[in-house]
């Protein structure tokens, strides 16, 4: 009896149908499991809770960049306000200071005056009030100075400002209704150099200075010290004032 004999290739013809059969299952069970993943319910909702997070987060990362925009919009507006308040702060303190309503120290000059008490000894027939000091004296340093650039003048304590009076009622002056006699004292803050300059061309110091009247200044240098006025405490007179917008309207 004869052996049959097979061919060389069927053996590897074999093993790679075989083979293929393997890999060919292999990926049946593979697509099975995804079809069955996706058909988990579990799997579907995991799916669903991740994709609303998903939008979730992108419409909170929105948000965050919308308030960060709106604070640093705030933060822009609040440095503005707060340039704006100082300013306004300043421009308010010019304005007191310029009233007079708020006290003052800095460098100036200080002016020193009195009767002249050779008067006393004089003739019976001799003109009294050529000896002492009058309103118009005052009015008239007050106004050199000034006009010299004074920031603040003061007048034995009472502070000088815009509605301030000097004058005289009898034998009595007055300053800002408050009684005053010699010796005076004029206060001024202000460039000591342009003051004392000031006092050197006035006609009125030199007049009392050459009639011996006993008047004498003193300007703050960098080691005195400084001048201080103080507020003025008076009322300001507003029966006259009306405002140019009701003017306007009537």
């Amino acid at each position: 009896m004869k052996k049959s004999m097979l061919p060389n290739w069927v053996p590897w013809l074999t093993f790679l149908l075989l083979l293929i059969g393997l890999f060919f299952v292999q990926e049946l069970k593979i697509q099975s499991a995804i079809v069955t993943a996706s058909a988990d319910p579990k799997t579907e909702v995991l799916i669903s809770l991740i994709t609303n997070l998903e939008a979730e987060t992108a419409a909170l990362e929105d948000r965050l960049a919308s308030i960060r925009q709106e604070t640093e919009a705030l933060i822009g507006q609040a440095a503005t306000g707060e340039s704006q308040l100082t300013e306004l702060q300043n421009q308010l303190t010019q304005a007191q200071i310029q009233a007079g309503i708020t006290a003052l120290e800095g460098p100036g000059i200080t002016i020193q005056l009195d009767d002249n008490n050779s008067g006393l000894t004089s003739s019976p027939a001799d003109d009294p009030n050529r000896y002492i000091i009058h309103y118009e004296n005052l009015l008239y340093l007050v106004n050199d100075l000034r006009n010299a650039g004074a920031e603040g003048i003061s007048i034995n304590g009472q502070r000088i400002v815009v509605s301030s009076e000097i004058r005289c009622v009898g034998n009595v002056i007055l300053v800002n209704t408050t009684r005053l006699a010699p010796p005076f004292e004029i206060s001024a803050i202000g460039d000591p150099k342009a003051l004392e300059e000031a006092l050197a061309s006035s006609t009125t110091y030199q007049q009392l200075s050459l009639s011996g009247f006993p008047v004498s200044y003193k300007t703050t240098g960098s080691h005195s010290n400084n001048i201080s006025l103080p507020a003025y405490t008076g009322s300001f007179s507003t029966k006259n004032l009306t405002s140019a917008a009701h003017e306007e309207a009537s």
